[in-house]
């Protein structure tokens, strides 16, 4: 049985994917019967499969693609990711902040997408294997807002905090990178910490906007008189047909409640995105992976849209991350460890799809 890690960022860790490589166990055929183990010794049944390496910030797009490189050169499958992270947001749109309240001068309007999207969308056009990723929303990253007063003896309850980024620009940064996955037809990775009322308002901005440029493009066309004659039923198919956002969405890490799910999918679904092309990651070196609620959470989902992942930069750790994955899944699945290892596999296949070489 494989495993494949749906996400990761090994490319920043000390060692790079070197540290990975290292601590993978062999490559061969074991005895089926051989009891999981998360040691990473020859006893384990598993093997490596491949991986996702998801990038930051437009700075560590070389690393990925060295990082794919590297893993591709030893014969694992390798899916390059390009995108700018909430936490970093800041540093590409508000590269100075000079209000010191995380705000611009000009509030959202201090936001220039020409050169980091610019970059972005010629990185995935040179790289028709690459998706975007990682994006998203976070609502807990939190700064110190600096003051020009000396705070040395200031109690740290009445110092001022704001989020990294402010939570309009992470919107609007967000919504023109998934713009642009669902032009491309990319698979997006997205992240989303306490921002779920803005995920779903961002969702819907995108429907619109992809809906509108569809009808002009119609218009350009002329395609809007020859709408005219068709059927309901022909209509109806036809806007089936048009993705208004990107083909497949996975959220990862996620930390919503089960409740949330249902309204998630209907979402996507909006958005002409099959509930099968949505999919979930958990991985254990965030605390959410061991809450109560997880397993509940793991069951609402269903074994079809989950994948492994690690989310690690230290590669060394990643192989111990991923058994581990496996086996909470098994549990809270009430699944053998070998038929999780095996539907997770085929998950990360439909959701990567043509960007697996």
């Amino acid at each position: 049985m494989r495993l494949f890690d749906s996400h990761c960022h090994v490319h920043l860790g000390p060692q790079g994917v070197s540290a990975l490589l290292q601590s993978l166990p062999p490559p061969l055929p074991l005895a089926e019967n051989a009891s999981p183990s998360s040691s990473g010794d020859a006893s384990t049944p598993f093997a490596f499969a491949g991986a996702a390496v998801m990038s930051t910030h437009p700075r560590d797009y070389p690393a990925v693609d060295s990082a794919v490189a590297a893993l591709r050169e030893n014969s694992y499958r390798a899916v390059p990711c390009y995108g700018i992270h909430p936490w970093f947001l800041h540093e590409v749109v508000l590269p100075s902040q000079s209000d010191g309240d995380g705000s611009t001068d000009g509030g959202s309007s201090g936001s220039d997408d020409g050169e980091w999207l610019a970059e972005l969308r010629q990185r995935l056009i040179d790289n028709p294997d690459a998706i975007v990723g990682e994006i998203g929303l976070d609502g807990a990253r939190w700064r110190e807002v600096e003051t020009d007063g000396n705070s040395e003896h200031e109690s740290i309850w009445d110092r001022e905090r704001v989020l990294s980024c402010p939570m309009d620009l992470q919107q609007h940064a967000f919504e023109e990178q998934l713009l642009l996955a669902a032009e491309l037809g990319r698979p997006a990775s997205i992240h989303v910490v306490r921002a779920w009322g803005e995920l779903f308002d961002s969702l819907n901005v995108v429907r619109e906007r992809m809906q509108q440029r569809y009808l002009t493009t119609d218009e350009r066309k002329g395609e809007a008189l020859n709408d005219r004659r068709l059927s309901k039923r022909e209509k109806k198919e036809k806007k089936k047909r048009r993705k208004l956002l990107p083909p497949k969405l996975y959220f990862h890490a996620f930390s919503g409640k089960a409740g949330v799910i249902p309204s998630l999918l209907a979402a996507c679904e909006e958005g002409n995105v099959l509930r099968e092309d949505v999919y979930f990651g958990f991985p254990p070196v965030i605390p959410n992976f061991y809450a109560p609620k997880t397993p509940a959470v793991m069951q609402k989902i269903g074994i079809d849209q989950l994948v492994l992942e690690t989310d690690l930069e230290n590669g060394a750790n990643a192989w111990n991350d991923m058994v581990r994955g496996m086996e909470g899944v098994a549990d809270a699945l009430n699944m053998d460890a070998d038929e999780v290892a095996g539907r997770t596999h085929c998950n990360a296949e439909r959701l990567y799809g043509g960007q697996l070489p």
